[in-house]
């Protein structure tokens, strides 16, 4: 910043927002239009040819016009993007606009809406690994000749699903005997202690252990480690980039 003049950042700024807004190189004439400068478009591609020198700006092709680098970019977002606070009448609205006691899921996926919305950009939420979560419940479907769906409730709210690759076809009532079992022995607790336990079991006691009991133990770990994995959340919400509605 210290090498740009207040001129060049005017033009730098303007010349961002347009590309943001039309997708397309900027030529002087617009710019000039754009900054408000009382400035012949000579004196213009002459500000652009030093930014371009800087490395701010480039040119996609030589009779184009001029589209921001990632450095440029950098510059705007750090120094030259101007940001209004929200009014506490929008603040309101977003708030309600916000079912708290959806599932983690659908919340998400609302905030990523409102912030598309909002900015009328892609909108992207993402949430950590949780360190700690609690089993709730667990429940087995059949679905076909050896495939079973895993449903685990967490925290009250998050539902996890996860398909299962079985040695045989089990019953609805075999499923239903795994699910009693676990949810009698494991309701309630953390999933990272529900974990330990289960490999502690299935090493220890696998040989008398009761072959239902050891089968839901095996099933629970599968779908344990499939929860672990896809603990992340990153969720797209509505896009809207340059007026396309779908990303």
């Amino acid at each position: 910043m210290a090498e740009l003049t207040e001129r060049a950042q005017t033009l730098l700024k303007a010349l961002t927002e347009r590309y943001i807004r039309d997708g397309q190189p900027v030529g002087s004439r617009v710019l000039a239009r754009d900054a408000g400068l009382n400035l012949s478009p000579a004196t213009i591609r002459n500000v652009i040819a030093d930014l371009e020198e800087l490395g701010l700006v480039r040119s996609p092709h030589t009779s184009a016009g001029r589209v921001p680098t990632v450095s440029g970019y950098r510059v705007f977002v750090d120094t030259l993007l101007s940001v209004q606070p929200l009014d506490n009448a929008l603040v309101g609205e977003l708030k309600q606009s916000l079912d708290t006691s959806a599932d983690t899921k659908d919340l998400v996926k609302m905030a990523s809406n409102l912030l598309s919305d909002v900015t009328r950009l892609a909108g992207i939420v993402t949430l950590p690994q949780r360190k700690h979560s609690s089993l709730q419940r667990v429940e087995f479907l059949p679905l076909s000749e050896k495939k079973v769906l895993a449903v685990l409730v967490l925290d009250d709210k998050e539902v996890r699903n996860s398909i299962l690759n079985t040695a045989r076809h089990y019953s609805s009532a075999e499923l239903q005997q795994f699910s009693n079992f676990l949810n009698a022995q494991f309701a309630g607790k953390d999933l990272n202690d529900v974990r330990e336990k289960l490999l502690a079991e299935l090493r220890e006691t696998r040989e008398s252990l009761d072959r239902m009991m050891a089968t839901a133990l095996e099933m629970a770990d599968q779908v344990l480690g499939t929860a672990e994995q896809g603990s992340d959340y990153v969720l797209a919400g509505q896009t809207n980039l340059m007026g396309v509605t779908e990303f």
